[in-house]
């Protein structure tokens, strides 16, 4: 692929675009670079302060750029519902939505407001709501998009159904990569099951690169050039390219997709297991109390062309 910059990205002028986790590192970026290119653009974060640090700084980096500030607390889907709400009464279609968050795991099990496993419930739950949720938003935009942020550690990952709030164990790295493996899973299911329909919209997983080693993980960024615009390259190019496809997945493309130029890269076998993600699709569901109804055709294959089937429905 082309290496991908963001003089690439076109005029996106009278688009909205909402990002969760937008008020530092790549997420900052990422706003910036839509802010720059006509975009208005909803910061989503939990904290006030943060966020209005954000807001000062792009409106001083450029002139008369749309940007506002929402609170939301992604460990609560309560909160999540409330943030939801408000920008369904105030606006009347979102372009752009990326799922941007990306919660380190704490050394000892904790749980959510809802009583789930904190990273199940911060770094997917909290996506798969949000998405469920501002659907009638992406279903009114023309080309609409929905980014999710994944990691590399999904590769270590496995979604047990028998004890998804690791009640019978409970270990920081493993609980990290279910959730980020279960949200790689259910942006390609949402994509499988959208193109078979006549639904306009892609959802794209991406993972912005790094190193999750604590200790490591500073120098070895810093060391490697991994800078917040560079983690930003791999959101923006499946924000806004045309070559972007959904279901696809986008990362770095240098070592162990730590850090480098936006490239497709490989994700695990279990996230294109059909079987897996229908099942998640079902169990989360229960878990939010939400219906999302995006027809499931358990018989079509991943990527397959949507031009060699009838078109379904959305109901």
């Amino acid at each position: 692929m082309e290496k991908w910059t963001t003089e690439m990205i076109g005029s996106h002028i009278g688009k909205t675009a909402l990002i969760t986790q937008g008020c530092e590192g790549s997420g900052l970026e990422v706003a910036r670079e839509l802010a720059r290119h006509g975009m208005r653009v909803i910061i989503c974060a939990e904290d006030v302060v943060q966020g209005e640090l954000a807001i000062r700084d792009l409106r001083s980096s450029m002139y008369g750029a749309e940007v506002s500030y929402e609170h939301v607390d992604l460990d609560d889907l309560e909160s999540v519902k409330h943030l939801s709400d408000k920008i369904l009464t105030e606006y009347s279609q979102i372009d752009l939505l990326i799922n941007n968050a990306d919660f380190l795991p704490p050394a000892f099990k904790t749980n959510s407001v809802q009583g789930h496993e904190l990273m199940f419930a911060k770094n997917y739950l909290s996506q798969f709501s949000l998405t469920a949720r501002l659907f009638p938003l992406l279903l009114a935009a023309r080309e609409g998009r929905v980014i999710f942020q994944s990691s590399q550690e999904h590769h270590r990952g496995v979604i047990d159904f028998f004890d998804l709030n690791g009640a019978l164990y409970y270990e920081p790295h493993r609980a990290y990569a279910q959730s980020k493996l279960a949200l790689l899973t259910f942006a390609k299911e949402l994509d499988r099951r959208l193109r078979l329909t006549e639904i306009d919209l892609k959802s794209i997983p991406v993972h912005a690169g790094g190193f999750h080693t604590p200790f490591l993980a500073k120098f070895l960024n810093y060391a490697l050039g991994q800078t917040p615009l560079q983690g930003a390259l791999p959101i923006l190019f499946a924000a806004t390219s045309e070559d972007a496809r959904g279901g696809h997945y986008y990362g770095p493309d240098g070592f162990k997709g730590a850090w480098g130029d936006p490239s497709e890269l490989e994700c695990a076998d279990l996230a294109k297991n059909i079987q897996v993600a229908s099942k998640l699709w079902e169990v989360s569901e229960a878990i939010t109390g939400l219906d999302f109804p995006v027809r499931d055709l358990r018989n079509v294959l991943p990527f397959q062309n949507r031009d060699h089937f009838q078109p379904g429905h959305f109901i």
